[in-house]
Order: C-alpha cells, then sequence, then structure tokens
C-alpha cells in the first residue's frame, strides 16, 4: 500500500511539473551563481514576487518552474542584471540565452537590463508577437522623424497618421488569438495618444477616458493597461481640479469616512465607474501617504476598510499589499530578513539578535564615505557596547570583500558578506551608499534610513547616530537607576 500511494505521489508531482511553464537558462557567465524568477503583486505598489529561485551550476545551466494561471510579464534576474519575459500559458516551456551584461556598472546598485535571446521561439508565441509589435512601432515613430515632429506639436497629421497605424495593426494581428496581446498593442497606442495630446485639456482626457477606460475592463495583469491607468491616473486627488482636490482632503483628514470620500471622487466624470475609481482610489492613497497634506493614520483607515470590505478581490489584496509596503520601515515594525556570513564564515540571522540594538552599516569598498565611517564605527564599539555592530558588504565581487578583511583585521566586529546580495538590496530599497539599519532589541525597526556615523553636511543634516546612542544609553541608565521600593 505504502509503494501504491508513493508511486501515485509521484505520477501527480510528474503531471504537475508537466503542467507547469518551465524555462531552461544557459547563462555561462554567470556560473554558480543565484537566479531568480519573479512577477509583479500588483503595478501600484510595483512590488515583485519571487516565484522560483535556483543556482546556476558549475556548467552555466539552470531550469526553473512556475504554475501560471494567466499570461503575464515576468522578471529573471541574477544579481543586478535582469531581463523580462513574457509567460504564454499555451508555451509550456522557453529555452534562453542569458548573456554577459557589457554595460552593468561596477560601483552601483543601479540593477541593468540584459536583452536575453530566445531559443527556437515559435513565430506565434506572445514574447515573438509582442517584439515585431515594438518593432513596428519604433519603425511608426523614428522611420519618419517628420512624425516625431508632428507629434511634440500635436498636430492633427500626427493622429490622422496614428489612426492609419491602428487599421496597419488590426489587419496585422487579426488572426492572432491572444488577448493579452491585444490589450497590450491597445494600450501602447493608449500610451502613445496620452503622451502626443497631453497639452489638450479637458476635451482629449475625457476622449482618452471614454474609449480607453470607462467600457473597459481592468486588465490588472496587462503592463500596458496599468502604464496607461498609471499615467492617465498621475495625481488621482488632482484630476478633477483645486475645488474637488480640497473636498477630497477635507473628507480624507476630517470624516475619515471611506463612503463619503467615494462619494466625492465619483461626482468628477473621470470616476464613474465603481470598479475603476476604487481602483483609483486605492492608487491615490497609496501617493498622499507621504504628503504632508494628509493624515497618514487616515490613509491607512481607508485602505484597511478597503482591504476588508471592497466587493473586488483584486482591490482587498491590493489594499492590504499597499498596507504593507507603506508601514513595513514604520518604526516598530518587524525588520525584513537579513542573513549574511561574516568574515569568520559564521552565519548571522538579524532577527536572531535579540536583546541588544543592532546597528547595521550597508558599505562597499568603491565608496570612500563607507571606508571613512568604517574608523567611526570602530569607535563606537568601544565607547557603545549595548550595541551589535554589523558592517554588510555590496561589492559585486566577493573577493573585494575577502580581500577588505584580510587588510582591516582591526575591525572587531562582524564584517559581512550577504548570501542573497540582491535581495537585501530589494528588500531594504537601497540605491545608495553607505545606507543604515537601527534595530531594536525586539528585532524590529528603531530607524530606516538610520542616522549615519558621520553628519550629512553642516547645519540640519550635522545629526549622526552618535546622538541617538547617547540618548538610549542615558534613558538605560536611568531606568536601572530606579528601583520600585528603594530611596532613589
Amino acid at each position: 500500500m505504502n509503494r501504491l500511494t508513493t508511486s501515485l505521489f509521484f505520477i501527480f508531482f510528474g503531471v504537475k511539473i508537466a503542467l507547469c511553464t518551465s524555462i531552461s537558462i544557459y547563462a555561462p557567465a554567470y556560473k554558480n551563481q543565484s537566479i531568480t524568477w519573479k512577477k509583479k503583486f500588483d503595478y501600484i505598489t510595483n512590488v515583485n514576487e519571487i516565484i522560483a529561485h535556483e543556482i546556476i551550476d558549475s556548467s552555466g545551466y539552470v531550469k526553473l518552474y512556475f504554475d501560471f494561471k494567466d499570461n503575464e510579464l515576468t522578471e529573471i534576474s541574477i544579481g543586478r542584471s535582469h531581463s523580462m519575459l513574457y509567460v504564454d500559458t499555451s508555451n509550456y516551456e522557453y529555452n534562453l540565452y542569458f548573456p554577459k551584461d557589457t554595460l552593468i556598472e561596477e560601483a552601483s546598485l543601479q540593477k541593468s537590463e540584459v536583452q536575453i535571446v530566445f531559443l527556437n521561439l515559435e513565430i506565434d508565441n506572445i514574447n515573438s508577437l509582442i517584439l515585431d509589435f515594438n518593432n513596428q512601432l519604433d519603425y511608426f515613430l523614428y522611420g519618419d522623424t517628420s512624425k516625431i515632429i508632428r507629434m511634440a506639436k500635436h498636430s492633427n497629421e500626427f493622429q490622422d497618421s496614428l489612426n492609419n497605424f491602428k487599421i496597419l495593426l488590426s489587419d496585422r494581428y487579426k488572426t492572432k488569438k491572444i488577448k493579452y496581446l491585444h490589450n497590450y498593442i491597445r494600450y501602447e497606442i493608449a500610451i502613445l495618444e496620452q503622451l502626443a495630446h497631453q497639452n489638450k485639456g479637458d476635451y482629449f482626457k475625457a476622449y482618452l477616458y471614454e474609449n480607453y477606460l470607462k467600457r473597459n475592463k481592468i486588465n490588472y495583469k496587462n503592463d500596458a493597461y496599468m502604464q496607461f491607468f498609471n499615467l492617465f491616473y498621475s495625481d488621482v486627488f488632482k484630476i478633477g481640479g483645486i475645488e474637488l482636490n480640497d473636498q477630497i482632503k477635507f473628507a480624507i483628514n476630517n470624516y475619515n469616512e471611506l463612503q463619503k470620500l467615494i462619494e466625492i471622487i465619483q461626482s468628477c466624470k473621470y470616476f464613474s465607474s465603481s470598479q475603476l475609481s476604487e481602483l483609483a482610489i486605492i492608487k491615490g492613497l497609496f501617493d498622499a501617504y507621504n504628503s504632508p497634506s494628509y493624515v497618514p493614520e487616515n490613509i491607512l483607515s481607508f485602505l484597511k476598510k478597503i482591504s476588508f470590505e471592497s466587493k473586488w478581490q483584486e482591490h482587498k489584496t491590493l489594499a492590504s499589499n499597499c498596507i504593507k509596503e507603506l508601514t513595513k520601515f514604520n518604526i516598530g515594525s518587524p525588520c525584513p530578513e537579513l542573513i549574511v556570513e561574516d568574515q569568520n564564515n559564521e552565519k548571522i540571522e538579524i532577527h536572531k539578535l535579540k536583546g541588544k540594538y543592532t546597528y547595521v552599516n550597508f558599505f562597499a569598498t568603491w565608496n570612500y564615505k563607507s571606508l571613512h565611517e568604517m574608523e567611526i564605527i570602530k569607535q563606537f564599539k568601544e565607547n557603545y557596547s549595548f550595541v551589535n555592530y554589523i558592517s554588510v558588504n555590496l561589492e559585486n565581487n566577493e573577493e573585494v570583500y575577502k580581500s577588505f578583511t584580510k587588510s582591516n583585521l582591526n575591525y572587531q566586529w562582524p564584517i559581512c558578506f550577504p548570501l542573497n546580495k540582491q535581495k537585501i538590496v530589494d528588500d531594504f530599497q537601497l540605491d545608495h551608499l553607505p545606507s543604515h539599519l537601527l534595530i531594536d532589541p525586539d528585532g524590529n525597526i528603531s530607524q530606516f534610513p538610520a542616522l549615519p556615523p558621520s553628519p550629512l553636511s553642516k547645519g540640519y543634516n550635522s545629526i549622526t547616530i552618535d546622538k541617538t546612542f547617547f540618548t538610549i544609553e542615558k534613558n538605560t541608565r536611568v531606568k536601572e537607576s530606579f528601583k520600585i521600593g528603594k530611596k532613589n
């Protein structure tokens, strides 16, 4: 019986793998490195979900699997190098070549896009068709420079040319029965129209709304649709003019009632669809959170209400994602996972360092300020022993990190290298070095970005983490000296 159960398990597992989308990648320039496959949670927060993660073998080969329900855009990342792949659910297997990134900047945290090469890609695959459309669009725009001039002048001649281009596209792709493709083409053209006529005022905006939004189903997973949506509602709460914006601000800051906000929003013609208007409200709330014009606690309250009460599951999930993204670095929020290995090859997990404050500095040897700060941290370690110090090196080359630690044996605290560098950069949204993080004794965020060891500049930016440490030490001494039942 056990043998039968085991056999059935492997049959089921094999069938499930067979039905998944798989990508076989040859990446000879990235042997033994981590590779990640991601897709977006949503196009409002733009947060990615990791769907597969593997190590490229010593020959440069790797295979990734995921079970997709819909066609959508995904991202393949190796360190800071990444490439985009459209997944077509009618194609279960892709063979790709991931070339060496020759344009990546070593002294940077910025991502660099690589053009993957498809091996044996079918002509009717969505990637082939979108590439073909993009080539047609490029030729339409740049094959005739006079079109660019007419577009810049917002002329009627450009609109006539665009209308003819639409007819050409309709004839070219009418036999392709891929809904994602047709929506992609439709909204890429919509983006072009919006950019070409953005200064024509309310009349043309009404045309865009009526033709591309009001009567059309919301395509939450189509990148072109959501790009158009975000462009159209680039400043959601100001789209109806100053008077409406004042009413929206008052409703958010004073009423704190979602229904009141909906009623005000829907008085504007660009929010006549209830589903579309709620999606726009979510975007508006997300964008307004850090604005001094709005009460952030009320913003979160509105989003929380939508996450519980919305009629649309997509909006419940999106509102929850917004709350998570907006509050993840708030004081008292759990610190994101941080796993590194120190110069003695000891694994350090940040959530296991509870009981003391932990100060983390992210650095690289190519950054002079980073190196200067290491000397100051050395002094802090002598003066403030109640703090754990961890330095996380974000070099592209681990050998540079090893050379640095061997040359600086006087740094008697963990100088570490991440097990997954890009995950740390993404999780903490690091875009410059040095950067800093202070974690409280319970493992929660105390400061992020934390104050630096040395002044950023003269004047109001001259405060350093030294002041924070001094205050913590002072408060700790007061608590220890105060004993109930004793004279103080």
